[in-house]
């Protein structure tokens, strides 16, 4: 039996607030900003909750009625609550926001755990760097050059006799023999998809680096997100501003193409009876 209205929405506030302090951690290089998010109904969900209530908040958010506001906080304490948020779904916050958070703070364990292993290593380490540099240096060369062309070019691996040449060499040997070069193993049934790709360290990124770049990606996600409208606030009424912002011309009488800083007809048409703009 599914959970109801009340339990769910007790679960997705704990989410919401986790994944608000996991946000708080990471903050953007340029403006020191972060990301928050808060829970908000729709202006007609006291309506239509009812309706709902023998089911979870999921049906909720796919009809609209609540959603997740996401506002930024910024170094200095400032935010853009109310001001600029961003709205997304419950659906998005549990696909994309909420999982991105949780790897983004994964990954900081992970490098953090990398670096104490690091600093372990380098204490208690007895041999002789210089000596073990250069054996390595040149091991690297050998094991990066091409068997066939002697050239440093990135490698593919086939799977059935585990040989490594680069691709352009197996293209140009594969269109010519259908065995390996090294070992004659046939390759009839080696397609291109079950090569293995040799990776180096030039291939290899840095956690930090895939840190920040997955943070960039996160932002530019929320930016994207449909922009909250904020509530209409009425402007103080002016007689001589009486026609309409929807349309370029007199409410009265259709045909003066002056315009005036918007105001709502429907409103004006109760406090005061539209004049034509003509004899203004």
């Amino acid at each position: 039996m599914g959970r109801s209205f009340r339990d769910s929405l007790k679960v997705l506030e704990a989410d919401i607030q986790h994944a608000n302090s996991l946000a708080a951690e990471f903050r953007r290089e340029y403006d020191g900003a972060c990301l928050q998010m808060r829970m908000s109904y729709c202006p007609a969900a006291h309506f239509f909750l009812f309706l709902v209530q023998w089911t979870d908040c999921n049906l909720a958010g796919a009809l609209g009625l609540l959603r997740i506001l996401i506002y930024k906080v910024y170094a200095d304490g400032t935010t853009t609550m109310s001001a600029h948020e961003r709205k997304a779904s419950i659906r998005e916050f549990y696909a994309v926001i909420f999982p991105s958070l949780m790897q983004l703070h994964e990954g900081i364990n992970e490098v953090e755990d990398k670096k104490q292993k690091a600093i372990c290593i380098e204490r208690y380490r007895r041999r002789d760097e210089d000596q073990k540099m250069v054996i390595s240096e040149i091991d690297d060369n050998i094991e990066e050059e091409c068997g066939i062309c002697m050239e440093i070019n990135g490698k593919v691996v086939l799977p059935t006799c585990s040989h490594a040449m680069c691709i352009k060499c197996y293209r140009d040997w594969r269109s010519r023999s259908q065995s390996c070069p090294f070992c004659r193993d046939s390759l009839k049934r080696v397609n291109s998809a079950d090569l293995w790709i040799y990776t180096d360290n030039r291939d290899i990124v840095d956690m930090a680096t895939v840190r920040k770049e997955n943070l960039r990606r996160l932002f530019m996600y929320i930016d994207k997100l449909p922009t909250v409208i904020p509530e209409t606030v009425f402007d103080v009424y002016d007689s001589h501003k009486l026609w309409s912002p929807w349309c370029s011309c007199c409410p009265a009488c259709k045909s003066c193409k002056q315009l005036s800083s918007p105001r709502r007809l429907a409103i004006q048409s109760l406090i005061a009876p539209v004049r034509c703009c003509c004899s203004l």
